[in-house]
């Protein structure tokens, strides 16, 4: 029950952007309730159907094009927000990135989209958000996932993300990353990049993320906890 409602909770937590409401809450209450406040919200009914929908959890291949790197990237989201398309207080991110790729399509290469990584500059507390080119197919997605937890290495006790997928997704996760191995492969929830591991090796019902070094193990443990949530929160473990 406890690891339902957290899973719950980190769903619904992707969901808050849609609404461009500020100092919006969530937060677990007793052992089976959820408690969402969305300051200014009028549209109770709207809330709960977006609240309430099935996360997509889509696995995707980073682009890594030699002719259009993180500068050209950068380059085209700009010249999208001049264009008018800018993702601010009154547009939900869903809204933002759709708009965002009907007008990118022509000026990007052919079947990829741009999605983001939202990040905090830690000095400053100022969102950012980092663009990642990205396959448009999703060979691979949550409906493929049995689990997901935070396991240990033995020699040194630094954590990472273990996977399990079902047949299908065993199937089709060996030959993605197989015909990968060097690439990125991005973890997408709800069209939100929440991670993007290279691929080390081809991985088939089983998988590992191991995550970036130079930090605490403390740090790395609460990457490690996180990554494997959204895993888990491809879709709604209980009915709310």
């Amino acid at each position: 029950r406890k690891n339902a409602v957290n899973q719950t909770i980190e769903a619904i937590r992707n969901r808050i952007d849609e609404f461009g409401v500020n100092e919006t809450s969530i937060q677990a209450q007793g052992s089976d309730r959820i408690v969402v406040q969305l300051p200014g919200v009028k549209d109770v009914t709207r809330a709960k159907s977006i609240i309430g929908r099935t996360a997509r959890l889509e696995f995707k291949i980073v682009v890594n094009d030699p002719d259009f790197g993180k500068d050209k990237i950068y380059s085209v989201v700009n010249k999208a927000n001049e264009a008018g398309i800018v993702y601010d207080d009154k547009t939900s991110y869903t809204d933002y990135v759709d708009k965002l790729n009907v007008w990118l399509e022509g000026k990007i290469p052919a079947n990829t989209m741009v999605l983001f990584e939202k990040k905090v500059d830690v000095e400053t507390g100022k969102r950012l958000m980092e663009p990642y080119l990205l396959q448009k197919a999703s060979p691979v997605t949550g409906d493929d996932l049995k689990d997901a937890y935070v396991g240990y290495n033995n020699e040194f006790g630094e954590p990472y993300v273990s996977f399990q997928m079902n047949t299908n997704g065993a199937r089709y996760m060996e030959k993605t990353t197989g015909e990968n191995i060097g690439k990125q492969l991005a973890i997408v929830l709800d069209k939100n990049v929440y991670s993007a591991p290279v691929i080390q090796a081809k991985i088939s019902d089983q998988g590992q993320i191991t995550l970036g070094s130079g930090r605490s193990i403390s740090e790395l443990q609460q990457e490690a906890e996180d990554i494997a949530l959204v895993l888990r929160a491809g879709a709604l473990p209980a009915q709310l």
